[in-house]
């Protein structure tokens, strides 16, 4: 039997398969252009959208660098409301909480009740707000995690499979890693394009100087032996004169 994401309560109908919106909310973010657009408004809004979609009361995003490199307010947590956006910054703070537990290990965790987790703050921030239950996936950008996605619920919330629900996210967290690698490489090919020209990599002191004698003729080269086996000059003929 799966896990269930919250604990249960009181038996009511089951909540619907999350998943045709989630798909959904990956093909958004998958169709949004990275050229002209506000990083963090775009990775916000997915956390806006995660929240009808998969039928929660809050999502955050917290990443272990910047998702834009240009930022010079270098934002790494994006979250769909204030209160989820503050439970990921307490924790991004502090290098504690399930969203970092999952940022570093890569591992999908629930956590039944925040309002025990460490650390304090986030415990009693979780506390006030009510969004103390929560499923957290890895973002993963490339074979490494780039950071987490966290799905925040109350208390009275309906039960959900936590493995199903994991395994649906994954398209979501397939959408954010490919937007959060286009953003960085689209800043580095603009620093580059950005560079004053002659600034490229100059050959490192250890390799061998460029053989210069290739445009010297064999014959004149110093201390270069023949490169066939010599050949005597031939003999002047000699002639004798026939008095008779």
């Amino acid at each position: 039997m799966a896990a269930s994401l919250w604990p249960t309560g009181a038996p009511g109908r089951p909540a619907p398969d999350p998943g045709p919106a989630l798909v959904r909310v990956a093909l958004q973010a998958g169709a949004t252009s990275v050229a002209h657009v506000d990083v963090a408004a775009m990775l916000s809004g997915i956390c806006v959208a995660l929240v009808p979609a998969a039928g929660v009361a809050g999502a955050v995003l917290v990443l272990h660098e910047p998702a834009d490199p240009r930022d010079p307010e270098r934002r790494r947590v994006f979250g769909s409301d204030t209160a989820a956006t503050r439970i990921g910054q307490l924790q991004a703070r502090s290098g504690a909480g399930p969203a970092l537990r999952t940022a570093h290990d890569g591992r999908v965790l629930v956590t039944p009740d925040l309002a025990r987790a460490d650390p304090p703050g986030l415990a009693a921030v979780a506390a006030g707000c009510g969004l103390v239950r929560s499923l957290t996936v890895p973002v993963l950008v490339g074979a490494h995690a780039a950071g987490a996605l966290q799905l925040l619920d109350r208390r009275d919330s309906a039960a959900r499979p936590a493995d199903r629900l994991a395994g649906a996210l994954q398209v979501v967290t397939t959408a954010l890693a490919a937007r959060i690698r286009d953003v960085r490489e689209l800043a580095r090919l603009e620093q580059r394009a950005a560079a004053p020209r002659g600034t490229g990599p100059r050959p490192s002191s250890g390799e061998r100087p460029p053989d210069r004698t290739a445009l010297i003729p064999a014959a004149r080269r110093p201390g270069v032996p023949p490169a066939g086996p010599r050949v005597p000059a031939q003999r002047r003929a000699r002639h004798r004169r026939d008095d008779a």
